[in-house]
């Protein structure tokens, strides 16, 4: 059941999608330590970073979080100087996100992470192999404008 490669053939889709994001969180770790944030506060600054004056909702809703770590998150981040929240003025109850000088420092740096870990990752491949290889993996990633997570089918029910 060997490919030509030497890999399993029978190796599903996920089990290859775990390791490739195992890869990239280690490959990662260090440039973050360094930054001080860990991966999950990464991918709020990311979404805070694209955008700007964002409610917390809007980051539990994209990022499939509890808001109870959301908070615990945000605190964090803002102690380190990294965000800040204000109030909505569109709505006085709620607060709006937005990232400092700091938090964009962070967020410019683990942009160019993303690219070089891509780089890396993708060498085998010539460019219209990567470029096939990314088409079709955004085309099942953001369909229908989200992460397939089988939640929103399951809370249809209740």
């Amino acid at each position: 059941l060997n490919g030509g490669d030497g890999l399993r053939e029978d190796i599903s889709f996920a089990a290859c999608v775990s390791v490739l994001r195992k890869q990239f969180s280690a490959y990662c770790s260090g440039r973050l330590a360094e930054a001080g944030v860990s991966l999950g506060q990464l991918y709020i600054l990311l979404y805070a970073g694209n955008r700007d004056g964002c409610p917390p909702k809007d980051i539990c809703s994209a990022l499939r979080l509890d808001a109870g770590y959301l908070n615990r998150e945000l605190a964090k981040l803002s102690d380190r100087g990294m965000v800040t929240q204000e109030k909505n003025q569109a709505d006085r109850r709620g607060r709006i996100v937005r990232l400092t000088a700091k938090g964009r420092e962070v967020f410019q740096m683990s942009r160019g992470l993303f690219r070089e870990w891509d780089e890396m990752v993708l060498s085998p491949l010539d460019a219209e192999e990567r470029r096939h290889l990314t088409d079709l993996i955004k085309k099942i990633a953001f369909r229908d404008g989200g992460l397939p997570s089988g939640r929103e089918e399951s809370k249809k029910g209740e």
